[in-house]
This record gives C-alpha cells, sequence and structure tokens, in this order.
C-alpha cells in the first residue's frame, strides 16, 4: 500500500511540474511556394500564387541560368480586393536571396515578374523558391495532456499488476 502512495505521489508530481509550465513549444511547418520557368526569352510573370490563410513570405531565392552584364529587374506584388503592394529588386548575379517579411492574408495574391535590364539580353531558365509561414491561429492546435495523464496510469496499473 504505501509503494502505492509513492507512486501515486509520483505521478501528482509529474502532473504539477507539466502543469505550472510557463512557455509551450509549437512547430508550425512552412510551406514551401516554387516555380521553374524555361523557354528561349523568359520574362514576365513566372509565379502566380493565391494564400488561403494569413501568414508571412519569410525568405525566398531566385536563380537564373545565368548572369545577365546589365542584371534583371524582380518585382513582387502582393493584390487583394482592396488594393495592392510592391516590393522591386534589381538582380546583377544569378543568384539572390531575399527576405521580404510580407504579411499576407487569405485571398491575397502573389504575381512575381522577372525582366533583364536589357532586352536584348535573354534567359532561358529561372527558378524561384519561397518560404510562406501561416500564423499560428491560422493552424490547428491539439492538446496531448490528457493522454499522457492516462499513460502514466496505466503504466501504474501495469507496475502493480506484476507485483
Amino acid at each position: 500500500m504505501e509503494e502505492r502512495i509513492k507512486k501515486l505521489e509520483m505521478l501528482v508530481q509529474r502532473l504539477i511540474v507539466k502543469s505550472t509550465k510557463k512557455t509551450v513549444s509549437a512547430m508550425i511547418t512552412p510551406y514551401p511556394i516554387s516555380n521553374c520557368v524555361a523557354g528561349e526569352d523568359v520574362h514576365g510573370t513566372i509565379l502566380k500564387y493565391m494564400f488561403s490563410a494569413r501568414g508571412v513570405i519569410s525568405k525566398g531565392r531566385i536563380q537564373f541560368d545565368k548572369k545577365l552584364k546589365s542584371g534583371v529587374e524582380i518585382v513582387m506584388r502582393i493584390e487583394n480586393d482592396i488594393g495592392g503592394s510592391s516590393k522591386s529588386y534589381t538582380v546583377a548575379r544569378n543568384i539572390m536571396l531575399v527576405k521580404p517579411n510580407i504579411e499576407v492574408f487569405s485571398g491575397d495574391r502573389l504575381t512575381i515578374s522577372v525582366n533583364p535590364i536589357d532586352r536584348e539580353e535573354k534567359l532561358n531558365e529561372v527558378w524561384i523558391a519561397f518560404v510562406w509561414i501561416p500564423y499560428i491561429g491560422e493552424a490547428t492546435v491539439k492538446s496531448f495532456l490528457i493522454d499522457k495523464v492516462l499513460e502514466e496510469i496505466e503504466a501504474l496499473k501495469e507496475i502493480e499488476d506484476k507485483e
């Protein structure tokens, strides 16, 4: 009987520690947004994407098949029913890393365009990839505390049964 009381006290201690924890960690999986466009003269719109939930476009990478002498203009445009905004970049290399940190809402539409500064220069391939992270309010939250308690109780019962 004394052994059983010790085990129950241990279970209560574990529950107290778990219930008094001040911080909670959660993993929100980012979503990749990517595309590749290939051809004899790649320019104009290379990616269109519509967001289904609120979040942020955190970082991205654009890679061209070659470096153009005059560079390439990249335009990121976000549009919705009430207006829009845009960011533009001029790239003198064949790879560009960006951290636009653009907040997006459900229904926002992203359009990305590329245009060589000198129209005589031509791109044959453009790769693009961005990471969109939905806000935690858009994620499904599940609680497993009760499952853990039940597991602990079952483990104690198994120990008791063996004794």
